[in-house]
């Protein structure tokens, strides 16, 4: 999990989808304030490098607030000039957010830094604690939702209708408690979400084959319409929604491309390019869906986007 308090407000984000990121000039801001930034892994910033640590720790604090390196929150607090506190969690699926959280490490932060029980309830004793001192938040959850659907290697349609079901019931809830409290302590502070890249478009590449393409096609279309929930969701709670699948080119199947010597469609490379998806061999080890560090400044990006528009 990640709990950071980066006070390095230097840098800047990530540009286009098309190419490799650049970076963009830092953005002030008028006085001190926080990012807050919420959610699963993609808030974390974890990488499948970071294995089973936590992030280092800061000797002020002696607690994990530094974050993984390389985050799109850490980014995004850099480039407005915010510190940043990071409660993103491995794992955490819209019904741990505001039950048990996914990992152990995220509820001992949690507890000794809050004395709360959940990410949701360490969130709003952050707002409590820092009235008038929130400038954003940021919140990327559902996907862990429906991760586990690809547990046996190929994706399950029934098991990814029922996980979007649950964080069609779970996510309003969450998105209506940050918004009283935002509103009672931080009612200058702006709140925005996320939608979603497929990372199961690595399919296509590896393993590859008539079989796998055609999951990675199933897959993209269940996925745009999760995308279109979250969507709604979030419009309904009156929360903007970085568009991250339309920075990934999710839609994007041409032109044809080539990555790590195979023919591949423009959205299938791009997610190879920025995830940990598509190992080139074996030895590099297995597929996984996090973001990689260009992939990271991409949804940094995708946020920033709406930000300067917002």
């Amino acid at each position: 999990m990640s709990f950071a308090a980066t006070r390095r407000p230097t840098g800047g984000l990530v540009g286009q989808a098309s190419a490799v990121p650049h970076k963009l000039t830092s953005v002030r801001t008028s006085g001190p304030g926080f990012l807050l930034a919420l959610g699963d892994s993609l808030a974390a910033g974890y990488q499948p490098i970071d294995k089973s640590s936590s992030p280092p720790i800061d000797p002020a604090t002696g607690f994990p607030d530094e974050g993984y390196p390389g985050s799109y929150a850490s980014d995004i607090a850099a480039a407005r000039g915010l510190n940043l506190i990071d409660l993103g969690c491995p794992g955490e699926t819209t019904t741990t957010m505001v039950q048990k959280p996914a990992e152990a490490p995220c509820a001992s932060v949690y507890e000794a830094e809050f004395r709360a029980s959940s990410q949701l309830q360490a969130a709003l004793a952050f707002l409590v604690g820092h009235k008038g001192q929130v400038r954003l938040v940021s919140i990327d959850l559902g996907a862990n939702d429906f991760v586990r659907c690809n547990a046996n290697g190929a994706l399950d349609p029934s098991c990814l209708r029922d996980g979007a079901t649950t964080a069609q019931h779970n996510l309003p809830v969450i998105l209506a408690k940050l918004r009283k409290a935002m509103g009672l302590y931080d009612p200058g502070a702006r709140l925005f979400g996320m939608n979603y890249y497929d990372p199961f478009l690595g399919l296509a590449f590896r393993p590859g084959g008539q079989k796998a393409s055609a999951e990675a096609v199933v897959s993209l279309v269940l996925l745009q319409g999760y995308n279109v929930e979250l969507q709604t969701i979030y419009r309904r709670a009156k929360v903007q929604v970085a568009n991250v699948a339309e920075a990934f080119g999710s839609d994007s199947t041409i032109p044809l491309t080539t990555y790590g010597g195979k023919r591949v469609a423009r959205n299938v490379a791009l997610v190879c390019r920025w995830t940990w998806m598509c190992p080139i061999s074996p030895a590099k080890g297995p597929p996984d869906i996090h973001a990689n560090s260009a992939g990271y400044r991409v949804i940094a990006g995708a946020f920033e986007r709406l930000l300067i528009k917002s």
